[in-house]
């Protein structure tokens, strides 16, 4: 195998990688393909899909909720 295996993350290990709550790791989780090892509960992500999808939802420009702020 000429290929690194991917690197897994466990909910606990996103929310201590992100600074995130679990409730707000576990959302993320639900978003991307898991991987669930037979004879195991836990459920994992792919590293490189977590990093995929932070990528395609970060935007430059002002953050929604101010904006919003600042009408009222």
């Amino acid at each position: 195998m000429s290929e690194r295996l991917p690197e897994l993350l466990d909910a606990r290990k996103l929310q201590a990688e992100l600074g995130v709550t679990r409730a707000g790791a576990e959302a993320i989780m639900r978003r991307l393909p898991v991987v669930e090892i037979e004879g195991l509960r836990k459920v994992y992500v792919r590293r490189d899909d977590v990093v995929r999808y932070l990528e395609e939802r970060t935007s430059v420009g002002e953050w929604r909720f101010a904006k919003a702020a600042v009408r009222s």
